[in-house]
């Protein structure tokens, strides 16, 4: 019976540190990361273009509403620089499985639409209006960040560039974050 009743209190604090719930616990991965590649990894991955990446995980500013499904926990930033141009969308954040989903945001931007879905830096849009999902786990080392679905970020302030990325690409779909400090995410 003793053996049953720790593999019960073992399951219940599992569950509350996998899942936390209620609006006053803490923000779940909160914090800063980055990764910069260097020009040695970059000359050895051809075909990546993501020089850099930063990824600012905070306490949501989208009100619960209830009996939400999923709810938002977290507010995730996300800037990826390629080719030294920085590309940025706001994902909204669920628990999912054993880490965070996030929705990226829809840029309202007008650009002529794309004639491929070929990724990296874009003077277009794709035309499903779909900005895709990227999600957040917890790893040893820091946070993987990997796309989920096909993300779209805009870019610089000109509004008319966009950033592609596929979770069908080896090179530019997953990402392993580093705590960093706050001063990297600003």
């Amino acid at each position: 019976m003793a053996v049953r009743r720790r593999a019960i209190l073992v399951a219940a604090c599992f569950g509350f540190w996998v899942a936390p719930c209620g609006a006053e616990e803490v923000v779940p991965l909160a914090g800063c990361y980055e990764h910069v590649y260097d020009a040695a990894w970059l000359k050895t991955h051809p075909g990546q273009f993501v020089g850099r990446v930063t990824l600012l995980v905070t306490r949501t500013s989208m009100p619960e509403t209830p009996g939400e499904k999923d709810p938002i926990r977290a507010d995730g930033m996300l800037v990826i620089w390629a080719n030294e141009m920085a590309f940025s969308t706001i994902g909204a954040c669920y628990w999912d499985k054993v880490g965070l989903a996030c929705n990226a945001s829809l840029s309202e931007v007008k650009a002529p639409l794309c004639k491929s879905g070929v990724d990296g830096p874009r003077a277009c849009r794709l035309p499903d209006g779909n900005p895709g999902v990227f999600e957040i786990a917890q790893k040893s080392a820091g946070l993987m960040l990997t796309v989920r679905e096909r993300l779209e970020l805009p870019g610089p302030a000109d509004g008319r560039t966009f950033l592609y990325l596929s979770p069908d690409n080896a090179e530019n779909r997953a990402f392993l974050l580093q705590p960093a400090a706050p001063a990297a995410c600003r």
